[in-house]
């Protein structure tokens, strides 16, 4: 059973960060059965005891068998034939080799990958992610690159380099700063709502979109729908891309979107990297129309060596780490432990996936 600690500790992070259950419980899902083997993927360096460790993990699966397997040397995946739930990465070779796969949780929140394995929502899986257990992290590598921009951080690094004192740098804006300033946040999920926490807290006036609705938290000063992007992005200083790449959002941050913004604004991309136009990044960037652009996600990724965003004017680029943190790491392995205990008993799920959606 699960002690009053743990509950609380669960409890404490689905609040916190949002975390919804599904509508019904697992055992009333199609496909469901209780399972008779495991199959849980090494979560980079497991703790020998405590929270992440396999045997704490273990102690959640109400005595079903449970097999860890280290995949950072290689694997073939066969073990997995038997297994009747598969916890790990999205890597299609694993879930192409679980003929008898009832349930699937994936550790990130975009599971694009899976969704692109042939007749994958014919499965009938039943299939939880991750959502929210980074967004804490990603918010706040968000505000950072944000920072970093305004207040040319970059060039300030750049001068460091060479030992040079150079207060002034012709090559760059003017620092400004971002109290006061209005945020527009595409995709008010899970990330999105953390990034708006941490703007309206710096003094900045917070406007956001949604697919479903027009609901959204306090400190939010306008909700639009995803139709009013571009009409919003004119009264933005600031716009952060937290939208997950499903097929209504691919390119869709493109040469209408960087010339509806205002002039000499910021644009921060987080969610994922094919929802943004390079081309017409490049060219808002070249004109002059984005003052910098802070990317930890990019179209193409990994970028090639070659690319010119690389030597772009007044860009901060991370590859795609704004996820990491000790923070994210211990969140995505309680909601993989919880999930974990409540698929064995016939519970509601946390972070349900609709494959056709995409998210």
């Amino acid at each position: 059973m699960q002690g009053l600690a743990e509950s609380s500790q669960v409890g404490d992070l689905v609040q916190r960060l949002g975390i919804r259950e599904s509508d019904v419980a697992s055992r009333d899902m199609p496909g469901w059965s209780r399972p008779s083997i495991i199959t849980f993927l090494v979560f980079r360096d497991f703790p020998t005891d405590g929270v992440g460790s396999t045997e704490w993990i273990r102690e959640a699966v109400d005595g079903v068998t449970i097999e860890f397997i280290d995949v950072r040397g290689g694997t073939d995946y066969a073990q997995l034939s038997n297994s009747d739930v598969y916890v790990g990465w999205c890597i299609p070779a694993a879930i192409e080799a679980g003929d008898n796969l009832d349930y699937v949780h994936i550790f990130s929140a975009g599971i694009e990958r899976c969704a692109s394995i042939p007749n994958i929502t014919e499965k009938g899986l039943i299939v939880t992610n991750s959502a929210k257990a980074a967004s804490e992290t990603i918010a706040e590598h968000s505000i950072a690159l944000m920072l970093a921009l305004s207040r040319n951080l970059h060039a300030h690094h750049s001068a460091q380099l060479r030992s040079n004192w150079e207060r002034e740098h012709p090559a760059t804006p003017p620092a400004v700063a971002v109290s006061g300033k209005t945020m527009l946040v595409l995709g008010l999920g899970g990330i999105g709502r953390q990034v708006a926490r941490r703007a309206h807290d710096l003094g900045m006036r917070v406007i956001g979109t949604r697919n479903s609705s027009r609901n959204g938290p306090d400190y939010v000063d306008y909700v639009g729908l995803s139709d009013e992007m571009t009409k919003l992005a004119g009264e933005a200083d600031v716009v952060v891309n937290a939208l997950p790449l499903t097929e209504s959002t691919r390119g869709i941050v493109d040469a209408e979107f960087f010339d509806g913004m205002t002039d000499g604004s910021y644009y921060i991309s987080v969610g994922r990297g094919a929802t943004t136009d390079t081309d017409a990044l490049m060219a808002a960037l070249e004109s002059g129309k984005l003052s910098g652009a802070g990317l930890d996600v990019t179209n193409p990724e990994p970028l090639p060596e070659d690319h010119e965003l690389w030597t772009a004017p007044n860009v901060l680029i991370t590859p795609h780490t704004a996820a990491s943190s000790d923070l994210s790491q211990r969140n995505t392995i309680i909601i993989a432990r919880e999930n974990l205990r409540r698929y064995v008993r016939g519970e509601r799920l946390l972070n349900l996936v609709d494959l056709a959606r995409g998210y």
